[in-house]
């Protein structure tokens, strides 16, 4: 199933690396759909102007020469790419989110910022994730060959609005057919949770034998997965899936799966319609995304409305 028709790789020109770029081409190839490259750069102080179209050869011809090298990393076997270099006067973010409104792309790619090691994401980076409309995936280096490159989508399936089934749906879908194209297995997700469980079971006061909390906690369980069943069906996805059903806070646990089953790209939705253009579901996801150390696709609803608009 192929989910996207125009994809946009920003390029940092900054940084000549290929990571990013090899991911973007995987996924124009992989999903049939048009590749554009952007390289935004600062714009030159007044006394350098009259230099801006050789600093633009220059850059473009960075460019080239990593698309170049991609393609034949690649095996050549990739779309060919627009590519466009242009003076950013305002703020990354605006000028990037603007760039998608205007002209209706469907996934932003680009490299994570270098966080120097560490995980999660940096300011530029969280602000897309909050405020770009599209589907917005950040690269970070894949070693595994693609047969061998391991993908998981979290969900969270005790959801009762309609917008956030629908996302769930689509995650799912979208993840199914990244792992088609990556090793074919899919590791789905999910946190859950007996609220006040430890503070039931040791204390005195609460006359709750272990017997019936042992129970409850069970019952907790067993909706959950019922609930992660129905989804799973409701998507249609067939394949190798991997359910994992992690006992914990989401906030925790998800970045502790990642980590420990050496996830190279994670899925997950990162909000929902609330009344307010751009609110996002905040800490749990936004603790997730800044423990995750992989590669991060992630998926707004249908009928986000970012607070950056097209046109001033």
């Amino acid at each position: 199933m192929k989910h996207y028709h125009n994809i946009l790789y920003v390029m940092n020109p900054s940084n000549e690396g290929i990571d990013g770029l090899k991911q973007a081409l995987s996924m124009a190839r992989n999903n049939g759909a048009s590749l554009h490259l952007l390289m935004l750069y600062p714009k030159l102080p007044k006394e350098l102007q009259s230099q801006q179209a050789a600093f633009e050869a220059f850059l473009s011809e960075r460019i080239n020469t990593s698309l170049k090298n991609a393609r034949e990393m690649l095996g050549n076997e990739v779309v060919e790419p627009t590519i466009e270099v242009m003076a950013d006067d305002s703020s990354p973010s605006v000028t990037i989110t603007r760039y998608v409104l205007r002209h209706e792309y469907d996934l932003l790619v680009k490299e994570a910022e270098d966080t120097g090691g560490e995980s999660g994401f940096k300011a530029l980076d969280m602000t897309l994730l909050r405020k770009c409309p599209s589907a917005l995936y950040l690269a970070r280096p894949i070693s595994n060959p693609r047969e061998n490159i391991r993908v998981a989508v979290a969900i969270d399936p005790l959801t009762e609005s309609e917008d956030a089934h629908d996302l769930n749906i689509r995650l799912l879908q979208v993840s199914r057919s990244i792992a088609d194209s990556c090793s074919g297995t899919l590791d789905i997700v999910s946190c859950w949770e007996y609220p006040y469980e430890d503070y039931v079971r040791h204390n005195a006061w609460v006359m709750v034998t272990n017997e019936d909390l042992n129970d409850a906690v069970l019952a907790t369980l067993n909706e959950h997965h019922t609930a992660l069943d129905a989804l799973i069906a409701d998507a249609g996805i067939t394949g190798e899936n991997h359910i994992h059903l992690l006992r914990g806070q989401a906030a925790m646990e998800l970045s502790k799966f990642a980590d420990n089953q050496e996830v190279d790209i994670m899925i997950m939705g990162t909000v929902a319609r609330t009344g307010i253009a751009g609110f996002v579901i905040g800490n749990t996801t936004e603790n997730v995304i800044e423990k995750l150390g992989c590669s991060l696709l992630a998926l707004k609803p249908r009928g986000y409305v970012s607070p950056i608009k097209a046109y001033d």
